[in-house]
């Protein structure tokens, strides 16, 4: 069952998606800190988080 949230105006020319703290909350406490998000766009909305453990663990590998 997909989860509904809406779509709010942020600034003049922006919108946005607000995401539940505990759902940020949950990914942490599994994953490491959510730095950012990634969206992609095709025929549906991704929205992935991006971990800062990840961020961490790619620089370690590319620098080898």
């Amino acid at each position: 069952m997909p989860l509904i949230r809406k779509i709010i105006d942020v600034g003049k020319t922006s919108k946005g998606v607000i995401l539940p703290r505990t759902w940020l909350r949950l990914l942490e406490a599994r994953h490491g800190r959510v730095k950012a998000v990634t969206m992609e766009v095709n025929s549906k909305l991704t929205i992935r988080p991006i971990l800062k453990e990840a961020d961490k663990d790619r620089k370690q590998t590319s620098c080898k």
